[in-house]
């Protein structure tokens, strides 16, 4: 059964990361550039330069973000694209800080997939570190998930 497989038969070791105060405009880029790669997730892991990890940025986050500056600047009558571009007001100025999901989720290598499935279905999360040995190892998205499930069943 593929949901009784675990987190490591379908985990991404290759996935990006990047610092709290990295700017939003590179995370953007970062994001962006990775469309085109295979078994990249639609996110990145925050960790400190230390290597602590703090939580994800997802495209989510940042289009929860954006509509929250548009609808903004239509109550305040100003351009959003404007708001957003200059480098004189607070969303200029953002960082990853500002937007990511702050909090320390993760699986585990040894966790079954199903366990990871309802961690992101409860977490509204399209992906979910994965953690070990005091780190994160990895990452597990939906995308993968769905992968491994048409390869493992039969056809019609």
């Amino acid at each position: 059964m593929p949901l009784e497989k675990q987190v490591w038969d379908v985990m991404s070791t290759s996935f990006k990361s990047v610092t709290p105060e990295t700017t939003l405009k590179e995370a953007c880029t970062i994001l962006a550039d990775l469309r085109g790669e295979k078994e990249m997730a639609p996110g990145l892991v925050v960790s400190r330069a230390s290597g602590e990890y703090l939580g994800v940025l997802s495209v989510k986050d940042i289009l929860r973000h954006l509509n929250f500056i548009y609808d903004q600047s239509l109550r305040e009558r100003e351009s959003w694209l404007d708001r957003l571009l200059d480098p004189h007001t607070a969303e200029g100025l953002l960082s990853v800080n500002d937007v990511m999901v702050r909090f320390d989720i993760s699986v585990r290598p040894n966790q079954r997939i199903i366990e990871a499935i309802r961690l992101m279905l409860d977490e509204d999360l399209d992906l979910v570190p994965v953690w070990d040995s005091g780190r994160i190892i990895g990452v597990v998205h939906g995308d993968t998930i769905l992968r491994e499930i048409s390869r493992l069943m039969p056809a019609a």
